[in-house]
């Protein structure tokens, strides 16, 4: 028998098993489902609507045939392309897919040429035909009057508004805050189009003063502000007050400003250095994730019949919130809100440069920051959900096996942001700066999971029972790979904050970073507990030391590095012997690391 008989013959016994499985798994579905039709399959006036045709086909065969193909292209149907998100008074709502009115029933409408179908309060705008059909919602915003007065908010004139923003911060002062924004933390967050850039004139207070109090700490980069701004800083309890009163209001009727504002406000390091605000940051993040959706972000715009621009700059803005979601929920310690499944814009590409108003080389550099988000999203779902925790603390082989694609991933991706970073220049831009530190902190998280079967566990009584101990040969070579990766890391991540310097203090440092740089002192303290040896503690006793002496040296220059020294200073304030259980000879590598501090 010849090779291709042999492939032929195979294929064909394949391909019958597969019709067998079929019938298997689906016929008793089908003749479960389909029941309650028989009744109806008889009834005369049935079958002369739907005939069964030749084959006498009923409804159940559907279910049953493998001759069915799937195509990788949808049917689009060609749409005019207009504009989405532009109009002051009605603002797009999505219609999701469960909802009562099916996307597939709502492409049937008979649309006019701008795409729309009028009703009396509301119109239907349809951007996508097709197999992935979408449509949203614009509504009149009188709609909305009841809800809004239930609530006790009142609808101030957007002039009172606006000259209650220009009285905090005036037209000229705005247009310089707003070319700082630019400069420092747009790179970071292009989450605006140079079509509609924001202007002190005609963008939303809100809004303006959002990014008013992003911008402010850069001052002293402006030639004016410097000297306007040296003893006074703006008013920040009136503009976020003017800005909660806002988002309250527009809640119900919320548009695209109103995410962007959140998204800032998330971003904006916190007020005092010294407090996280773990949760106003983490409360506001839901809300934002969820005006999100309800304005389509969640959804993919590339073949909408939309503005090229607004294509971009939607994408850009879902890329960004993914991103954001990523490092909020592991600096603070949060499940992630949103889902791959469920959130179709993850990373960007060179066509997503579109009018974002950023350099080549930045955005080069933001789709690096966007691909390291998207392994850290990857390195918080395998590793650190709750359920990835319950199956993996206690098993070696499965956690390794969990972990060595994350660090194959993290390590390819570092070569290839070293490749870039030598061939572009990013003179001032706080991006490459940030995914260096994003880098570390990713390795230290996924090492972090990679030690969790090796830690001491407590016994009833509070003593420590070191479990290194337990394991044997390979076993032993495995936690020796473990402490030697985690060791790696630290010290790499040290050596980062060692390099830092004066004109760092320049660049915008977004609010997770913070944890960041708290993550190597407490993770150097876990091995230094958790040493089999006194002479692996005295070397992590060390290097802890170190690392809490630069930041200390670095933190009044530096505010970010702030939170993460209190945070560890305050153990020493109490007496580490006295905050954790310590076995011997880890007390002992203490004492002898403080003895050598002091000499």
């Amino acid at each position: 028998m010849t090779t291709s008989n042999s492939h032929s013959i195979q294929h064909r016994q394949t391909l019958e098993s597969d019709e067998t499985n079929e019938q298997i798994l689906f016929g008793n579905l089908a003749d479960h489902f389909f029941s309650e039709f028989e009744d109806t399959i008889a009834d005369e006036h049935y079958r002369q609507a739907y005939p069964l045709g030749e084959n006498n086909l009923s409804p159940s065969h559907g279910l049953s045939r493998t001759d069915m193909q799937e195509t990788g292209q949808l049917s689009e149907i060609s749409l005019p392309r207009t504009l989405l998100d532009t109009n002051d008074d009605l603002n797009p709502q999505t219609l999701g897919y469960s909802a009562d009115m099916d996307p597939y029933l709502l492409q049937q409408y008979r649309y006019d040429s701008s795409s729309c179908f009028q009703f009396k309060q509301l119109s239907i705008r349809t951007v996508s035909h097709g197999c992935f059909p979408t449509q949203f919602l614009l509504s009149q915003p009188g709609m909305f009057s009841p809800s809004r007065e239930e609530m006790g908010l009142k609808h101030a004139s957007h002039v009172a508004i606006r000259e209650g923003l220009e009285s905090l911060v005036s037209s000229d002062t705005g247009h310089r805050l707003i070319s700082l924004f630019r400069r420092f933390v747009l790179p970071q967050y292009p989450i605006f189009s140079e079509c509609m850039f924001p202007d002190p004139k005609s963008s939303p207070p809100y809004l303006l003063a959002t990014i008013y109090m992003i911008s402010q700490p850069f001052a002293r980069f402006d030639d004016v502000l410097s000297i306007e701004l040296a003893y006074e800083n703006l008013d920040y309890q009136a503009l976020f007050g003017l800005v909660h009163d806002a988002l309250q209001f527009e809640a119900h009727n919320p548009d695209i400003a109103v995410v962007q504002a959140m998204l800032l406000l998330i971003a904006r390091p916190s007020t005092s250095p010294l407090i996280l605000e773990s949760s106003f940051k983490w409360s506001l993040h839901g809300t934002l994730v969820s005006t999100a959706q309800n304005l389509g972000l969640h959804l993919d715009p590339s073949h909408w019949n939309i503005a090229s621009w607004q294509i971009s700059l939607r994408r850009r803005i879902s890329a960004t919130i993914f991103s954001l979601d990523k490092w909020l929920a592991a600096s603070l310690g949060r499940p992630p809100l949103l889902r791959r499944d469920d959130w179709l814009v993850t990373c960007l590409t060179t066509e997503d440069h579109y009018s974002s108003s950023v350099s080549s080389d930045q955005w080069i550099h933001y789709i690096c920051y966007t691909t390291l988000s998207s392994i850290l999203g990857d390195t918080l779902h395998k590793l650190f959900s709750l359920r990835a925790i319950q199956n993996l603390a206690s098993d070696v082989e499965k956690t390794l096996s969990s972990s060595r694609p994350l660090l194959e991933d993290l390590s390819r991706w570092h070569q290839e942001f070293i490749e870039l970073s030598a061939e572009t220049r990013t003179t001032g831009s706080s991006l490459p700066m940030v995914c260096s530190l994003g880098y570390h902190y990713v390795q230290m998280t996924i090492f972090r999971a990679i030690m969790r079967p090796f830690l001491e566990k407590r016994s009833s009584n509070g003593a420590k029972a070191d479990i290194t101990s337990q394991f044997q040969g390979d076993q032993a070579d495995i936690t020796g790979f473990a402490r030697t990766g985690v060791h790696s890391a630290t010290t790499a991540a040290s050596d980062f904050v060692k390099g830092l310097q004066e004109k760092h203090s320049q660049l915008f440092w977004p609010h997770w970073t913070q944890v960041a740089f708290s993550c190597i002192c407490f993770l150097d303290l876990l091995m230094a507990v958790s040493s089999p040896n006194m002479q692996e503690a005295l070397t992590w006793f060390q290097e802890l030391r170190n690392v809490r002496r630069e930041m200390r040296l670095k933190s009044i220059m530096l505010p970010v590095l702030r939170l993460g020294l209190l945070r560890i200073d305050a153990i020493f304030w109490k007496g580490i012997d006295t905050v954790l259980h310590l076995p011997p000879h880890v007390d002992e590598a203490l004492k002898a690391s403080l003895d050598s501090a002091e000499a």
